[in-house]
């Protein structure tokens, strides 16, 4: 069968004109028969049979690179899934062991806060008890100083401690701690008794070596030991009595030693030496008097205070006050001389009769009374 000129078969004009179209310059095909160049290696009538052939067994060998490159990289993937696995389950673990460390050391917050609280409230409790100790406890030394001190500062600001404490615990007494001011009570008044006879044993001891001199100086803490004995009126009146007799004797010897002895190597001379002389003999007597009189009251004022700080300090004790004043206490003292001066002044009436002259002394001596008083 012969086709005519001019005339083509459709499928075979399709195929020309398509070959005829592709544009051999393009990039696609410069690569594609740079890649094919490299598979085809003989340009015969077999091989170009078989180009389809070659083009696809080469493919395939390309597919099964790819596939052992491929099954490398999946293991490497599937290892890397089962760490992620593993990651995700120690992930799962931690988050377990989060929740339950949240959990309990949510308990241990809330322990934490109660113990702190509570250390507060011991805390605070602390410095309760330390300021009760310190307002109503005496420490180990002022318990010393009340009991084995030697006198002087420290055992007169113990023995004031302790009379602050007994007053203060009367505080305790109009509150609800009624057991605690008692006790404490109980215990300061111990103290005090103690106290307060060593005390007085020392003051016995300081006023028995007063009768051993004509003008003793006081002492700074036997004048601050009648202050404090002032707090018990038996015990200070009973000192100050020890006092005025103690200078009742070492008066009455010392103008005896003046009416019959005189002063050191006899001087001034023996009263008595003039008792030719009725009135130097009562002059120089009633001298004598006056100039003890006046170191007399001035020692117990220095001792005891004034009649009116006598009055003062005995109101605060409880019920009326027996404090002897210092004008009874010098009356005391002065007894000593009462008796030998009114027998020395009767032997003069008797002896010279001179009333005249009793009269002018006694005129003065009331005088010198009235001014000193």
């Amino acid at each position: 069968m012969s086709v005519p000129a001019g005339s083509t078969v459709p499928g075979l004009a399709r195929k020309v004109r398509k070959v005829l179209d592709i544009r051999t310059e393009s990039l696609e095909v410069l690569n594609s028969l740079a890649a094919l160049s490299g598979v085809y290696q003989d340009n015969s009538t077999a091989s170009r049979r078989q180009l389809k052939v070659i083009i696809e067994e080469t493919s395939i060998n390309t597919l099964e690179q790819f596939l052992s490159a491929a099954q490398a990289v999946f293991r490497a993937l599937q290892d890397v899934q089962g760490e992620l696995d593993a990651l995700s389950s120690g992930c799962s673990a931690i988050n377990v062991a989060l929740a339950a460390d949240r959990t309990s050391s949510t308990d241990l917050l809330a322990e934490s806060d109660k113990l702190q609280h509570e250390l507060a409230v011991s805390e605070t409790r602390s410095r309760l008890v330390n300021s009760f100790f310190t307002q109503y406890q005496l420490s180990s030394a002022e318990i010393s100083a009340l009991q084995d001190a030697e006198m002087g500062d420290t055992f007169f600001n113990a023995l004031e401690r302790v009379g602050s404490i007994h007053r203060s615990c009367r505080n305790l007494l109009s509150s609800h701690h009624h057991r605690a001011g008692l006790e404490l009570m109980d215990a300061m008044s111990t103290y005090q008794e103690t106290a307060y006879e060593r005390l007085c044993r020392w003051v016995q001891g300081e006023c028995a070596s007063l009768g051993d001199m004509d003008a003793p100086e006081v002492d700074p803490r036997l004048h601050r030991a009648a202050e404090a004995l002032r707090e018990r009126q038996v015990l200070f009146r009973y000192c100050a009595e020890e006092v005025a007799t103690a200078r009742h004797n070492a008066m009455f010897q010392r103008f005896i030693a003046a009416l019959t002895r005189g002063g050191p190597n006899g001087m001034p001379r023996p009263i008595e030496m003039n008792a030719h002389d009725p009135r130097r003999y009562l002059g120089d007597m009633l001298a004598w008097v006056h100039q003890a009189l006046a170191s007399e009251r001035e020692l117990l004022i220095s001792l005891f205070g004034q009649d009116n700080q006598s009055r003062t300090s005995g109101s605060h004790a409880d019920g009326p006050s027996d404090v002897p004043s210092s004008s009874a206490l010098l009356d005391k003292v002065l007894e000593g001389v009462c008796r030998p001066l009114k027998v020395s002044m009767h032997a003069l009436l008797v002896m010279f009769s001179l009333p005249v002259l009793l009269l002018r002394h006694q005129h003065a001596s009331l005088k010198h009374a009235a001014t000193h008083w």
